[in-house]
């Protein structure tokens, strides 16, 4: 049966079957009319088979077509309206179609009182709001969905009917799904009674007109919604509706603007995903070319709308939420922008929008609502202008949070596995920075800085030292710290007001940074601010950062950045403070440290042209500083500030004498006690002021030189090691530096003992090759043994010739010991000098003195040093296979030829050793000393027939 049939012009039928007459028994037709409806009403019309359901439609509406004026239809007709409006959410259309119509009919038969009924029963259905009176009941075999609609079992079967579907449920272990199952179902079912509504109510409204405007106002938002539903079907039903209702679209859709609005939002929250993509899909479209006055009440929602959408778990919805967030952009982008929209009105979209982007959009945890938010944000930036002032300070530090939120976490794990994969961290930072930096929310940052004024100002800088004190994150932490020297750059002396603060918080901040790169972030925010502070916070914040160059290392690398961030950036300031700052450089560049030293030695060559200049200076504020440090209880200090005063002494010289007083004070008070770690350097630090200032010291108090002997000599037999050897070293130069021949005999004797006393090898200990000792590294007796031959040689230097003769068999068995097999050769190259400073300082007396009985000791001793030391240096030229050694010794033996020549004996006797001489002479390889050792023996050939001629 078809549609067009039993739609026919029942108007001429309907004549024809009043007029008719009944020539049987009226009971009888009574009987047969209830029969008939009872067959209709309780079996076929809700059965639960479809095939029967349809059928009783077929009847139904041809009674209804044929039979409507009839009183019994009439009486029948509430039943009937329900009846259809039951039907049409059967899921064959052809049901659908038939009780649409029927629904029609009943419309044009019925009195008015049937018509309202009708009509608020079809609104019902189209809103969603009308409740079915009667139920199909549920069988084994009743069919809930269609074959092939809901897929198959997992063993193959079909999925249609109620049986099948409380099966699955069973088999899956989960029987509370049939009660999903039967959601399903009923929602398609509501979905097909739309549908089938919308059919019917086309016709409706054609006759209806006027009767529909009260329900306008509850169809209208639904209306528009069903026309972008992802059913097909159902669109074209709902836009046959809308045809049929509304003459303007646009006037109405204006009209019902807000109630349009308040109906989608709604429904982008519902549990149905075809309910939420229609709705995203609706707003869209809707939104396109709106004013701010029509939204204005909306525009948060639907951004929240969109967001949601966006992360919904269907991608169809997910689609749809993209574009609902691409066209909401696009509106909320067109009223921020001053060029296009009153600032006033750009102001109050912000105020909306900016809050919503700022919170629930760039701190979402999608991607996509991110990356949508961002860049909204920054097109805000962009356009905005003036407009987005008063929200600088969400703004910027909702962007700057973002820098770290936002970035890729596989960076961080990178960075924590840094060192593992031997990558330097500090490179691994930079790169961090350097991308967030060509970020979208740095380039709105500096979109921001472009409109700061000094309202906003007042506004932003609390906002921002809050940041700095809890902000987390290194590109946060670096970004709030280079938005801090663009802004200062910005204002100029308009941050004058704010210098307080923000010196007095950017300053302990440096100091607790762990990371390098915000250390040197921080520094220069803190140099920018700098420039522009007033003297007295000028010179506290110079002064607390100089103070950190006595804290830990931490403390210490903070004072360089700050120091070298002011010195690029507030040069200007900095130049009144050289008293503070250049004594600090000085000393910090003595760190043990590597890394502290040369931060410290580099700012030093940047900024200080001369050495001695600037150190001729200041050197009053650098004594004093030096001095602390010596008197202070940190042993670093006290060796970094030794360290300095070699080096002051070094440059200075004697320009250092009207200051040695305080320095010399400071290390003999020093020097005794306990030993520490790094004690040699206040040794070292002694001997070269002694070196630069002796004159002034001698002179100021004259007791000072044998004092300062006294010290170093004890700490001479000290048990450390580095210690004595230090010990020795500054001995000698003290010797040298006062020259007085007094030390002699207040040193040698205990020198004698010392070296007397290392000597002897030790019980158990192997005495190697010389040649193999060169690759050795010097034994403790050795080394200690070097240094005293140096003080040995220094007091050869400085004694009065009485006192050398008298010591004549002390220094020969010295020079003996010293070079027998067990010491290696670099103590015999000691031997060597210190026998050559003697040989000169005996030449220079024979030559000066007029006493004959001295000079007879002279060369008596002479001859002593001889006969006796010749054979061992020869000894020493055979067993070392070293050429410095060989020339060394070769000089030496030189130097004993020239003085015995210089004093003859009177008779001629026989060297043992000159053949030796002769044979070391054809073997050896240095021509250097082959050349030597061949004056030594033609001195001795020529010497020899001097002697007996």
């Amino acid at each position: 049966m078809s549609s067009n049939f039993l739609m026919g012009d029942t108007s001429s039928s309907l004549p024809k079957l009043l007029s008719m007459e009944f020539q049987n028994d009226e009971d009888y037709h009574v009987t047969v009319r209830d029969a008939i409806t009872r067959k209709l009403f309780d079996a076929l019309l809700y059965s639960n088979r479809k095939e029967e359901r349809c059928a009783g439609t077929v009847w139904l509406l041809s009674l209804t077509v044929y039979c409507g004026h009839h009183a019994s239809i009439q009486q029948l007709l509430p039943d009937i309206q329900e009846a259809f409006s039951h039907l049409i959410g059967e899921q064959s259309e052809l049901t659908q179609e038939l009780a649409s119509q029927g629904l029609s009919i009943v419309y044009e038969i019925g009195d008015e009182s049937m018509k309202k009924n009708l009509v608020n029963a079809l609104v019902g259905t189209l809103t969603g709001s009308g409740k079915r009176k009667r139920a199909v009941k549920l069988v084994e075999d009743t069919e809930v969905f269609r074959e092939g609609a809901f897929g198959e079992s997992p063993s193959g079967g079909k999925l249609s009917t109620y049986k099948e579907l409380c099966n699955l449920a069973n088999e899956m272990g989960q029987p509370d799904l049939i009660y999903k199952f039967m959601d399903l179902a009923n929602y398609q079912a509501s979905l097909n009674s739309k549908r089938g509504a919308a059919f019917g109510f086309s016709k409706i409204a054609k006759h209806a007109g006027d009767a529909l405007k009260p329900y306008l106002g509850a169809l209208v938002p639904r209306l528009v919604r069903y026309q972008y539903d992802p059913d097909k079907n159902v669109q074209d039903a709902m836009a046959h509706i809308w045809k049929s209702l509304v003459a303007d679209s646009k006037k109405t859709i204006d009209e019902h603007l807000d109630l349009i609005f308040d109906d989608l939002l709604v429904q982008c929250g519902s549990r149905l995903w075809r309910s939420r993509e229609a709705c995203c899909l609706a707003l869209a479209d809707i939104l396109q070319g709106r004013k701010f006055d029509q939204v204005e009440k909306h525009l948060k929602r639907i951004w929240i709308a969109a967001f949601r959408a966006m992360d919904d778990i269907k991608e169809t919805v997910r689609n749809a939420g993209d574009r609902l967030c691409r066209a909401v952009a696009s509106l909320t982008g067109r009223l921020c922008d001053v060029s296009l929209t009153p600032v006033l009105e750009a102001r109050q979209t912000m105020a909306v929008v900016l809050p919503v982007l700022l919170t629930d959009g760039i701190m979402s945890k999608v991607d996509s609502v991110r990356k949508a938010s961002i860049g909204m944000v920054t097109k805000l930036a962009k356009g905005a202008g003036v407009a987005i002032r008063p929200y600088l300070s969400d703004l910027v530090c909702c962007m700057l949070e973002s820098l770290s939120s936002l970035e890729d976490q596989g960076m961080n794990y990178v960075e924590l596995h840094a060192e593992n994969v031997g990558i330097q961290t500090e490179k691994l930072e930079n790169l961090r920075i350097s991308i967030a930096r060509g970020s979208p929310m740095w380039e709105t940052l500096e979109f921001c800085i472009d409109v700061v004024d000094s309202h906003s100002l007042e506004l932003l800088v609390p906002r921002l030292a809050q940041l700095v004190r809890s902000g987390i994150g290194l590109n946060t932490r670096v970004g709030v710290a280079n938005f801090i020297v663009l802004l200062v750059q910005k204002v100029g002396v308009g941050i004058k007001p704010f210098t307080s603060i923000l010196l007095r918080l950017l300053l302990p901040v440096v100091k607790d940074e762990r990371s390098a790169s915000s250390k040197r972030a921080f520094a220069n925010a803190c140099a920018i601010v700098l420039k522009y502070a007033a003297p007295s916070q000028a010179q506290k914040l110079i002064e607390d950062t100089s103070n950190l160059h006595s804290g830990d290392r931490n403390d210490q690398i903070s004072c360089a950045i700050l120091l070298k961030s002011y010195a690029s950036t507030a040069a200007d300031t900095l130049n009144g403070y050289h008293t503070i700052i250049v004594p600090v450089l000085f000393v910090s560049r003595f760190e043990d440290d590597k890394i502290i030293s040369s931060l410290y030695e580099e700012l030093w060559e940047e900024n200080m042209s001369s050495e001695r200049i600037t150190l001729q200076l200041y050197v009053g504020e650098i004594v004093t500083l030096i001095n602390e440090g010596i008197m202070s209880s940190s042993w670093a200090s006290k060796k970094k500030a030794s360290q300095a005063i070699c080096k002051l002494s070094e440059v200075l010289g004697e320009s250092l004498s009207s200051h040695h007083n305080v320095l010399l004070t400071s290390l003999m008070k020093e020097l005794p006690g306990r030993l520490w770690e790094g004690k040699d350097a206040v040794l070292n630090a002694l001997s070269a002021l002694c070196t630069s200032c002796h004159e002034a010291i001698s002179a100021s108090n004259p007791d000072a030189p044998n004092a300062i002997l006294s010290l170093v000599s004890s700490a001479c037999t000290k048990k450390t090691q580095k210690y004595r050897e230090a010990a020795f070293c500054c001995l000698e130069k003290v010797i040298k530096a006062f020259n007085n021949p007094e030390f002699f005999n207040m040193v040698f004797p205990s020198l004698l003992e010392m070296g007397n006393s290392l000597a002897p090898v030790k019980s158990g200990q192997i005495s190697l090759p010389d040649d193999v000792k060169a690759d050795v590294p010097d034994s403790s007796p050795a080394a200690l043994h070097e240094k005293i031959l140096s003080c040995v040689t220094a007091c050869i230097h400085v004694a009065r010739i009485g006192d050398i003769v008298n010591q004549q068999k002390n220094f020969i068995d010295l020079y003996l010991s010293s070079l027998s097999p067990t010491f290696p050769w670099t103590v015999k190259m000691s031997v060597f000098s210190s026998i050559k400073e003697l040989c000169s300082k005996l030449h220079s007396a024979i030559n000066n003195l007029q006493d004959s009985s001295m000079q007879t000791s002279i060369t008596a001793f002479v001859h002593e040093l001889f006969y006796t030391l010749s054979p061992e240096v020869l000894k020493s030229l055979r067993t070392i296979k070293i050429g410095q050694v060989h020339i060394a010794a070769a000089e030496c033996l030189l130097e004993l030829t020239n003085q015995y020549k210089a004093a003859p004996p009177i008779h001629w006797t026989e060297l043992a050793f000159t053949n030796e001489l002769l044979d070391l002479c054809e073997v050896e390889k240095s021509e250097q000393a082959k050349s030597l050792l061949k004056k030594c023996s033609d001195i001795l050939g020529k010497l020899k027939q001097d002697i007996k001629s």
